[in-house]
C-alpha cells in the first residue's frame, strides 16, 4: 500500500509555479511563474536586454507565455503564447540565436512583490 502511494506521488507532475534561472555562460535570465497564472521574465544576452510580464498557461508539455507588457524585445515581437518546452525541472526557450534553459530553483517565492 505504501509503495503504491509512493509510485503515484512520483508519477504526478511537479507544479510548474516557482522561480527559474538560467545557469548558462553569457546568459542572464530569470523567470517567475506565479500560481495565479502570472509571470515575470528577464533576459540579458549579448546586446539584448528584455523583460516581460503577463499570463502563463500550460498543456503539460509546454508552458506558454503571453505578455501584457514587454520592453527591449529585439527583432522578435512580444510573447503571444511563446512556448517553453518542459524538460523535467527545466523550461526551455528558443530565443534569438540560442536555447535558454531555465532551471527551477529551490527557493520560496517572495511573499511581498512591492
Amino acid at each position: 500500500m505504501i509503495l503504491a502511494a509512493l509510485l503515484l506521488a512520483a508519477a504526478e507532475p511537479q507544479p510548474l509555479a516557482g522561480f527559474y534561472r538560467s545557469h548558462q555562460m553569457e546568459v542572464g535570465a530569470a523567470l517567475q511563474l506565479d500560481s495565479d497564472g502570472k509571470f515575470q521574465y528577464q533576459l540579458d544576452y549579448g546586446a539584448v536586454s528584455e523583460s516581460a510580464e503577463g499570463q502563463w498557461s500550460s498543456d503539460g508539455k509546454a508552458v506558454y507565455l503571453t505578455a501584457t507588457t514587454m520592453t527591449g524585445a529585439y527583432k522578435q515581437p512580444t510573447f503571444v503564447r511563446e512556448p517553453l518546452a518542459i524538460d523535467g525541472n527545466r523550461l526551455v526557450l528558443r530565443r534569438y540565436d540560442t536555447i535558454i534553459r531555465f532551471e527551477l530553483e529551490d527557493l520560496p517565492a517572495p511573499t511581498d512583490k512591492k
